[in-house]
């Protein structure tokens, strides 16, 4: 199995962010030159998409993504959960510098996650405050219960503001996309050490589009029955984070009535 991309350390949460409203100037944020989505496009207005970033108690941390499923939750990866006390939520555009922005200290991992295998890597952020829905901040659809998605073969599209060329050293100001199509399990085994079907793969051989750690926790989004609907969570990168090896993805059927169960959606 690759070995899992470590992440180095920055200084400077404000340059990291380019948000007004962050004012944690002390803060340090781990992140990694390769940290995005590789061969993307620009991204059409997306407003489930959540911008996360994640800190613990000594105000040092990470950032990824997440989708919004209610005025109140935001569906994440665990990664970004256990072992951190603080969100800071960005929300509602396209262009990184326009976010609205809220700071949560309440979110739920899934009870069984396991950091080193991440298994069940799966859980939930609480905002504050109800989001107002617009034309630019708006839930994402999820399953119907006992409906296994997506299907073997299936495109779907992963979004991120993270750097966004092979050997980029900028985050992107814009939002991007990629297009990726679920492969067979036994392929996606053969990369990482999960287990199907609580775990799946995608790719994307024509544009060779993938994702990075400033990407995990985003959400896999296809079309079922002409309604956008999020069937996975960015779980795991390969060490060399290329746009070659598939990206894994948490499957959201398999957790739907846990999310059911914690949050009412």
């Amino acid at each position: 199995m690759p070995m899992l991309i470590a992440m180095r350390w920055f200084t400077d949460l404000l340059l990291l962010t380019g948000l007004a409203v962050c004012c944690a100037v002390a803060t340090e944020v781990k992140t990694n030159p390769n940290l995005k989505i590789v061969n993307g496009f620009n991204a059409p207005n997306t407003p489930y998409n959540v911008y996360v970033l994640y800190l613990n108690s000594g105000n040092a941390g990470f950032y990824g993504g997440g989708s919004l499923i209610s005025d109140r939750h935001v569906l994440t990866a665990a990664q970004n959960i256990q072992g951190f006390v603080r969100w800071e939520l960005g929300l509602g555009s396209v262009f990184f510098s326009q976010l609205t922005t809220q700071v949560s200290t309440q979110a739920t991992a899934h009870p069984s996650f396991n950091a080193q295998t991440r298994d069940n890597d799966i859980g939930f952020i609480v905002l504050p405050n109800p989001v107002v829905f617009t034309a630019t901040i708006a839930r994402i659809a999820l399953p119907e219960l006992n409906v296994n998605l997506p299907l073997e073969n299936e495109e779907g599209n992963i979004v991120g503001f993270g750097f966004h060329t092979l050997h980029g050293d900028q985050r992107s100001d814009f939002l991007k996309i990629g297009y990726q199509r679920m492969i067979a399990d036994t392929r996606c085994t053969a990369t990482y050490v999960v287990t199907p079907p609580y775990h799946f793969c995608a790719e994307d051989i024509t544009h060779r589009a993938n994702v990075c750690n400033g990407d995990l926790g985003a959400g896999f989004v296809v079309l079922d029955r002409r309604v956008d609907t999020l069937v996975g969570i960015a779980s795991l990168i390969t060490d060399s984070c290329n746009a070659i090896t598939p990206t894994g993805y948490i499957r959201v059927s398999y957790y739907r009535q846990w999310i059911r169960d914690n949050t009412g959606v």
